[in-house]
């Protein structure tokens, strides 16, 4: 398993906590972006696709929106796929305050450009 894609599955969603609990700066939005490819795109839980336009207009409108929010993210496990590409499954909980997590099942492709790892999709689905 190549470590460094799974720290960039870590490290960005320790950003994106500090990102909605206003704890990262609102000028700090170019370097949240900067983790995703040009052609980025997700699906969301609520079965909506955005592309990284949408996504980063999500970000941009939700700075300290969520003060009290915890990201936990668990179970991450690697998926064979070709060089350039990492693809990872993991679990992500949401929780506000001392709440119960709200879980989703994450995949995520990242593809290495620049000798960096960079967001390529992110599909979630609610976990039951």
């Amino acid at each position: 398993m190549d470590i460094t894609a799974e720290h960039e599955i870590h490290l960005l969603h320790d950003k994106l906590q500090a990102w909605f609990r206003a704890e990262a700066a609102a000028d700090a939005l170019d370097d949240l972006m900067t983790h995703f490819c040009a052609d980025f795109s997700m699906v969301g839980i609520s079965g909506r696709r955005l592309d990284r336009a949408a996504v980063q207009a999500l970000f941009a409108g939700g700075h300290g929106a969520r003060p009290e929010l915890r990201i936990a993210i668990e179970a991450v496990q690697t998926v064979e796929a070709p060089s350039p590409l990492a693809v990872l499954r993991y679990r992500e909980g949401h929780a506000v305050d001392e709440g119960e997590s709200a879980w989703r099942e994450s995949l995520a492709v990242l593809r290495q450009e620049g000798g960096r790892w960079r967001w390529l999709a992110l599909h979630e689905v609610a976990a039951a």
